[in-house]
């Protein structure tokens, strides 16, 4: 069986797995069962549909240096799922280790289930290939995401810092004039 379909038959185990392993990280530890996949369905969709998508060897190169796959549908869901997965993560409090290993965790788990299940030979390379591809495009726009989200909330503590002293230092500059 092709990988892209045994993502689409086996969903619920592999989303089983995702979960098993988030509730093992320490943010992960209070979370919901909801909560824990938020994303995970979208992205192994979005991933298997992209592996099924036809592909040129120049879209291949492409898409391996991190310059493809922005102009299909498939991909566009990938990335917005990645990121939206990114973001609720950092306001679960997850760091971006955390966030990091669970895509790890999932590449084995589906590339591990899948072995398990269907004994893969060399002829099954290229849907490794491409779903490590897909594994990876997920992973590097949660990474930026994760990164932006954190920065807005960096920028935004010192942004009221600067504000909220500004006030007491004016009034002490304005005592010492006097």
């Amino acid at each position: 069986m092709r990988l892209a379909k045994f993502i689409l038959a086996n969903l619920e185990p592999i989303l089983v797995e995702w979960e098993a392993f988030a509730v093992t990280l320490a943010s992960g530890a209070n979370m919901t069962k909801l909560a824990l996949r938020d994303h995970a369905q979208a992205i192994l969709l979005a991933s298997a549909r992209d592996m099924e998508a036809n592909q040129s060897l120049a879209q291949q190169a492409d898409k391996s240096k991190g310059e493809g796959g922005a102009d299909t549908t498939e991909s566009d869901q990938l990335d917005i799922a990645s990121e939206q997965h990114a973001e609720e993560r950092v306001g679960a409090g997850f760091n971006i280790i955390e966030v990091v290993s669970e895509y790890r965790a999932l590449r084995a788990s589906v590339l591990r289930l899948w072995t398990d299940a269907c004994q893969p030979d060399e002829t099954h390379l290229e849907d490794i290939m491409r779903f490590n591809e897909a594994i990876d495009q997920a992973l590097a726009e949660s990474v930026g995401a994760f990164t932006a989200q954190v920065d807005r909330g960096r920028n935004l503590l010192l942004g009221m810092l600067g504000h909220d002293m500004c006030s007491p230092l004016q009034t002490m500059e304005m005592t010492a004039s006097y």
